[in-house]
């Protein structure tokens, strides 16, 4: 009987009590307007949070993301240089092979002893008027030897070294040769223009001379042999009132951008 008036059996009969209240209140429905305002109550809490979560989540995911996009972007560019480049090796490679297919053309049907020489560069002090091989005297260059390229003239070797050479180019102002119109067999002489073309000179008044007649060594200097092709006859420069015809000399040689040339043996 003590059990009864003990503080643990009044808390448990309490507890009891308010149970079985709250089931009659449950069945009877009536606590259903209490649960839903217990359960509506943190909605506002709720939704507050969100509204200062979202913005600050939605910042950071921003920021992540565009620094992935930067570093994909930089990748990107990376291999678009990389591409670039291959391309440029290829164009590259694509100019030297078509180059050299009509070299060992012309080297093919060529009866002339020919010495295959590479260009390192063009004139070291500028002017654009000479070139230097990587060819000399080891190889067989010599002091005024003819230089061509793909059957044509392109100049001649003014120094030899052990292996390197120097070529003064025909479109020289310092550049002169024996030449001759082939369609009358007439001698002249080709002289460079300041680089920017070659010129007949020297044409007999009285000899025949046109637009698109072959002209080419004619052989005088033994260290240039005959029938080295030159050109071809271009605008005539002269007047009948001039003692010697002169005209332009058109040459398919792009002096400029030499790659690979043959120095003619003697």
């Amino acid at each position: 009987m003590r059990f009864i008036y003990t503080k643990f059996f009044a808390f448990f009969f309490a507890g009891l009590v308010f149970v079985t209240v709250l089931a009659f209140f449950q069945q009877k429905g009536w606590l259903d307007p209490v649960r839903a305002m217990v359960l509506q109550a943190p909605r506002p809490v709720i939704a507050l949070a969100k509204g200062v979560v979202l913005p600050v989540k939605n910042f950071f995911g921003t920021v992540y993301q565009l620094k992935k996009i930067s570093e994909e972007n930089s990748e990107l560019n990376a291999k678009v240089a990389e591409l670039q480049q291959g391309l440029i090796q290829y164009e590259e490679t694509s100019k030297e092979n078509e180059a050299l297919k009509k070299e060992l053309g012309f080297v093919k049907t060529s009866k002339q002893k020919l010495i295959a020489c590479t260009a390192l560069s063009g004139n070291p002090f500028g002017g654009g008027d000479s070139l230097v091989l990587n060819c000399g005297r080891e190889a067989g260059v010599e002091e005024g030897q003819a230089v061509v390229s793909q059957g044509h003239l392109v100049g001649k070797v003014i120094y030899s070294g052990q292996n390197s050479s120097n070529v003064l180019l025909a479109n020289s102002s310092q550049f002169s040769t024996d030449a001759k119109v082939s369609q009358v067999g007439v001698s002249a002489i080709v002289k460079g223009s300041f680089n920017s073309g070659l010129l007949l000179d020297q044409v007999p008044q009285t000899s025949d001379l046109q637009k698109g007649w072959l002209v080419s060594t004619a052989g005088i200097n033994n260290k240039i042999p005959k029938n080295i092709m030159i050109g071809e006859v271009g605008d005539l420069l002269s007047g009948n009132n001039d003692l010697f015809k002169k005209a332009s000399v058109i040459s398919p040689v792009d002096f400029k951008n030499l790659e690979f040339v043959f120095v003619v043996k003697n």
